[in-house]
């Protein structure tokens, strides 16, 4: 097996590189990492990559395989093969606000997110008659309602801590969100065979798992 993966920094590095560990002892632990971008093992090359763009990497067949959340697949939109949901870096995409905070029809609702095309589709399905407009920011969006920036905010939210120590509460869930196997298109054709074995050894995984778990 020679494939080459693309996997997220930040939150789901650790995560990411101890999965592709069961597979290819040859990785080095997440200790190990240090600054390096480009690493090898036995069966696979690993790239460390920004999590918004893993999709491009794969699109373009800079890699055959990507590791990312399903957050970032609908925000980007990118053309690349959805192979499998993996179980972990499980969080939810959220609408939060103050506790007291209701939705109005007869106002302009603000909505300060990080992800607008993901924002922007959502609340279209489920703001009927809604009018609102999408502030794009960078980070702290927790920070965006307390100086009035917007009414709410769509984030993705894992544990809620950072919510509740800026007074805010989920409103609403987008949708639930995890890791996810995605593959080059062109890459799915040439290196089937690759790509299929290793899905082969994920599903033998996590029935390993399943059942060690409900002895």
């Amino acid at each position: 097996m020679n494939l080459k993966i693309a996997i997220p920094t930040g939150r789901l590095l650790e995560e990411g590189l101890n999965f592709l560990r069961n597979f290819d002892r040859g990785l080095p632990e997440p200790s190990q990492v240090s600054r390096r971008l480009i690493f090898r093992g036995d069966k696979f090359e690993i790239l460390l990559v920004k999590p918004l763009d893993i999709p491009t990497y794969v699109e373009e067949r800079i890699t055959d395989l990507g590791i990312v959340g399903r957050d970032i697949i609908e925000e980007k939109m990118n053309r690349v093969a959805i192979l499998k949901r993996l179980n972990f870096g499980k969080c939810k995409m959220v609408i939060a606000s103050y506790p007291h905070w209701e939705l109005s029809k007869n106002e302009t609702i603000y909505v300060s997110t990080k992800y607008p095309n993901v924002t922007e589709k959502y609340l279209k399905e489920i703001w009927k008659g809604v009018n609102f407009k999408i502030v794009k920011l960078n980070g702290s969006i927790e920070l965006a309602p307390l100086v009035k920036i917007s009414s709410c905010i769509v984030d993705l939210v894992e544990t809620g801590n950072t919510l509740r120590e800026n007074n805010l509460v989920i409103k609403e869930v987008l949708f639930e969100s995890s890791a996810y196997l995605i593959a080059n298109e062109v890459s799915f054709v040439w290196k089937k065979s690759e790509i299929l074995e290793f899905l082969d050894q994920i599903e033998y995984l996590e029935e390993r798992y399943d059942k060690g778990n409900n002895l």
